[in-house]
């Protein structure tokens, strides 16, 4: 089913622009709460827009800004084609994080002042974009945050002192790029903070919910993501006691 999408221009804190994905719900009673789609290494490709109109399906708005428009403008890279795997690993390796959480902020900030929602904001990303949601968490006020395999976020535990609000990480136990020893690290501190929520899931490797990847797993993928929608409902859809 399509949905309806369109592409703004967000400000960022140096006064340049970058694009972001958005999708609507195709039947709803405005306003609804938004999710901010963080990116994978291979930009706002058509995997990215397929999470944003999943979303929407679920009734959420859902935004997914350009992370690397710094490098350049609108790329969208596949994991199929070699070629384009070398240049996204580049990519990454390139990519500045704090300006990453910086331009997030920036798409919050928009979010905030200029769009239709309830005032409740959520986030969710995948590998890189599992980090910056993660960090998204910590060092901002949004309502919710979920981390689908997040390289690199035992190297970052103590942030996790600065959340706010409630988050979710979904964890592959064979993630190659989150090895076990970074996987008890996160266990052994973050399941001790009652804000997150961890669940790590056997016999998938990383990217398991990546539809047409190498480690696609649709029965882990469908278990994640409906313990996702679960989580976002429940942080950021008001009730009707709590709007009164």
């Amino acid at each position: 089913m399509h949905y309806p999408t369109r592409v703004i221009a967000i400000q960022s804190e140096d006064g340049h622009t970058f694009a972001a994905h958005i999708t609507l719900p195709r039947e709803t009673t405005n306003p609804v709460p938004c999710v901010i789609v963080i990116q994978e290494i291979f930009g706002v490709n058509d995997d990215i827009r397929e999470k944003c109109a999943w979303l929407a399906s679920q009734g959420f708005i859902a935004i997914a800004p350009d992370l690397f428009w710094r490098t350049e403008h609108h790329i969208q890279l596949s994991d199929q084609v070699p070629e384009e795997l070398e240049r996204a690993f580049k990519l990454f390796n390139e990519f500045n994080v704090e300006l990453g959480v910086q331009d997030l902020k920036s798409t919050l900030n928009v979010i905030n002042k200029e769009m239709k929602t309830v005032g409740k904001v959520g986030c969710l990303g995948y590998c890189l974009g599992g980090k910056l949601a993660y960090l998204l968490g910590c060092q901002s006020n949004i309502d919710a945050s979920v981390s689908y395999y997040g390289v690199g976020i035992e190297n970052m535990l103590s942030d996790a002192n600065k959340l706010k609000n409630n988050m979710m990480i979904h964890i592959a136990k064979k993630d190659g790029f989150v090895p076990p020893e970074a996987q008890e690290k996160i266990d052994a501190s973050l399941s001790k903070n009652n804000k997150v929520k961890l669940h790590f899931y056997d016999d998938v490797d990383h990217a398991f919910t990546r539809t047409g990847g190498d480690n696609y797993s649709p029965e882990a993928a469908k278990i994640a993501d409906d313990r996702t929608i679960e989580f976002l409902k429940d942080n950021l859809i008001i009730s009707a006691e709590e709007g009164a």
